[in-house]
């Protein structure tokens, strides 16, 4: 496993990347594993418009639990898998953070993608730390300070890559994963999140 020291990009930039996290037949299983969850198409609403989140979405984890955002997005936890448990807890071995639940995210091609945004929602507690397993296709992602001005760092995220956002990322950035037209295979991201926790 390589870790990539972005701190040599951007000093402050609060993540850190570990591709290899999962190596080629563990990344391979895990990916077949995730193409069999229970994804659903959501609409979010713009303008007062209801548009297809351009994705497919699930949620697996602490009973309960329901994660809304955009103020027009639900999800309701599902029962963690076997597989989804034990990374779960194999992910915070490695980093020392707690996660409740994870959310996956199926970009079904180079045409699905996520625009700007913090993960900041009030339910995942006070500077949470998130982390971000990536399978499938490499595709870009960026981040830069929600400070006006602020240009934007690029890197790409590869098959059985761990990305961890440090305590102080969704309250300092913001991400995205953009479109990518030369893109046809698709990417499965997982995010494992706190949930619940004041601290």
């Amino acid at each position: 496993m390589q870790q990539l020291n972005l701190f040599e990009v951007i000093s402050t930039l609060p993540v850190e990347y570990y591709s290899g996290f999962l190596h080629g037949g563990e990344a391979e299983a895990l990916l077949a594993h995730c193409r069999a969850l229970q994804w659903q198409q959501n609409e979010i609403r713009m303008l007062g418009k209801p548009l297809q989140v351009p994705r497919l979405e699930c949620m697996y984890g602490k009973d309960g639990a329901s994660y809304l955002y955009s103020n027009s997005v639900s999800l309701v936890a599902l029962s963690w898998t076997p597989e989804l448990l034990q990374l779960r807890d194999r992910i915070t071995a490695f980093c020392g953070h707690e996660f409740d639940i994870v959310i996956g995210n199926r970009y079904r091609n180079g045409q699905d993608s996520i625009g700007w945004h913090s993960d900041d929602e009030p339910s995942m507690g006070y500077r949470p730390a998130i982390a971000s397993i990536s399978l499938g296709a490499c595709r870009k992602f960026s981040i830069k300070s929600k400070v006006k001005g602020s240009k934007s760092t690029h890197f790409w995220l590869e098959h059985g890559s761990l990305l961890l956002m440090l305590p102080g990322c969704q309250e300092g950035y913001v991400h995205q994963l953009p479109k990518d037209d030369k893109c046809f295979i698709e990417r499965i991201n997982l995010t494992f999140r706190p949930y619940g926790r004041l601290k």
